[in-house]
């Protein structure tokens, strides 16, 4: 595997796509992820898995993950791949095989004071959330953590935002996991050439030449794109850009993080939706803004509209395990509405109406505005992120369906899987969930500027649920049918 060859080339092909043999330039979404981290803006994000190892009768080791793991990796180009700079393609590197890959430099250990609960394991969670990544190797580590309560485990693994959005990561977490009695089958690690700087270095000026006898093509699909958000139904339910006041959300804020963790019933939230007459998107969003309003009352502000941003999937069927193939959506979260019955119906036509803009308008423009902009959408947070009075938004937030029972890794049940994504200024707080095993795990990375309690956000959440669940009456048939 550490084997070393040296690949020529004698010519690329002018006016293809063509990179030398296992190197792959990086694509606009993916390089706007790596390009957007600083040493106060970490960009990797967290998948936690919480492991039950009761049937086997003893923990899972270091050395065993270190003995499996390279096993499967094949199936997971990225995991071996490193980021290459070449003269000529600053903004968007290659990803080259690291043929001195080595993982024990990717895995260790860490243990909580047992018995460790969620609170426990969020605080360790916040510290391997600014544990930014080393950019020499393959962008991903793997923690090991012991002493959680009743005996359990749990993997943390961080992971670049540049080597996969949110289904990549839930494809990767599939892939990697089994139904029970379900083999996975081992793909071990290639073994790939070694890069030459100066081949690399002409594939990127080729492409840069290519990229700018499109440029027009760009500037049409903006155009379709602004002319489609204008002419798009229910247009006024959808926030516009740099419109939101700022609230205590999108406080100044510095390096640290706090995460925060909890679950919900998906049931009762489906129930919502139907009483509702709304999607799942839409009253989890509607219970999320319940919970923003109880929160900015509680800090003693006025709780007007608040706006979220959240990605919508190119397409949910992809299988893919790496990328980032999404793009932004807005919608107002309805944290003005004192009634919950009808904050939930007004989020859930504002979410409504953005995503099908959003499918609308598509995703070229998003990943060719990435692929030549590369370099400008960093810069621009950087001066918007403190300075200015408006934000895009006010919260992050991502809803993503998942496995509907508990996954295997051989004998060890996953019997949680939480997922944290970014912190990023101006909008520090951060949320997103997904669903499990009937349940949808919520879990909360923010600033402590922005979000002093994460913890306590999370049950103001589970109250929203209770409270729309009363005022649509469904709590009480519940307790009836029981």
């Amino acid at each position: 595997m550490n084997a070393r060859n040296t690949l020529r080339v004698t010519e690329l092909l002018a006016g293809t796509d063509a990179t030398p043999h296992d190197a792959e330039r990086m694509t606009g979404p993916d390089a706007l992820m790596l390009n957007m981290e600083s040493p106060s803006n970490p960009m990797h994000t967290l998948k936690v898995a919480v492991l039950d190892t009761t049937r086997r009768g003893r923990p899972l080791t270091l050395d065993e993950i270190a003995d499996v793991v390279p096993c499967y990796l094949g199936m997971f180009p990225r995991a071996t791949q490193r980021v290459r700079w070449v003269p000529g393609c600053s903004a968007r590197p290659f990803w080259v095989q690291d043929n001195d890959f080595d993982v024990t430099r990717h895995i260790d250990e860490m243990e909580i004071a047992a018995p460790g609960g969620r609170a426990q394991l969020d605080a360790m969670l916040s510290e391997l959330a600014v544990r930014q990544l080393d950019r020499e190797r393959p962008l991903w580590g793997l923690t090991l953590v012991h002493g959680l309560e009743g005996g359990r485990q749990a993997v943390v693994v961080r992971v670049h935002h540049a080597v996969a959005d949110g289904l990549a990561a839930l494809n990767t977490f599939m892939a990697a996991t089994a139904e029970p009695g379900e083999r996975i089958h081992p793909a071990p690690i290639s073994e790939a050439l070694e890069q030459d700087t100066r081949t690399l270095t002409k594939a990127a000026r080729a492409e840069s030449r290519r990229l700018v006898r499109r440029l027009p093509s760009v500037v049409s699909a903006g155009r379709r794109a602004v002319r489609a958000r204008r002419e798009a139904a229910n247009g006024d339910l959808i926030p516009k850009p740099l419109t939101v006041r700022r609230t205590s959300f999108n406080a100044r804020s510095g390096a640290d993080r706090v995460c925060a963790s909890a679950d919900i019933a998906l049931a009762d939230v489906q129930r919502i939706a139907l009483a509702a007459g709304t999607t799942v998107n839409g009253a989890l969003h509607g219970v999320i803004a319940g919970a923003i309003r109880n929160e900015l009352l509680a800090r003693g502000e006025e709780p007007g509209d608040s706006v979220t941003i959240f990605g919508v999937c190119k397409d949910l069927a992809s299988n893919r395990v790496h990328g980032n193939e999404i793009a932004a959506a807005m919608a107002y979260l309805r944290s003005d509405l004192a009634d919950p019955v009808e904050r939930i119906v007004a989020t859930g036509e504002s979410c409504g109406a953005t995503v099908a803009c959003r499918r609308e308008v598509g995703f070229e423009l998003t990943e060719k505005l990435a692929t030549y902009t590369g370099r400008l959408g960093p810069l621009f947070r950087g001066l918007a992120a403190h300075q200015m009075p408006v934000v895009m938004n006010n919260i992050t937030t991502a809803n993503m369906p998942g496995p509907r029972t508990t996954r295997w890794i051989g004998d060890i049940e996953v019997v949680d899987w939480i997922s944290f994504a970014l912190a990023i200024a101006p909008a520090d707080v951060n949320l997103t969930t997904y669903s499990y095993a009937g349940r949808l795990s919520m879990g909360l990375i923010a600033t402590p500027e922005s979000m002093p309690d994460p913890a306590g956000f999370l049950r103001r959440v589970i109250e929203a649920v209770d409270e729309a669940t009363d005022a649509l009456g469904i709590g009480a048939m519940a307790q009836e049918a029981s």
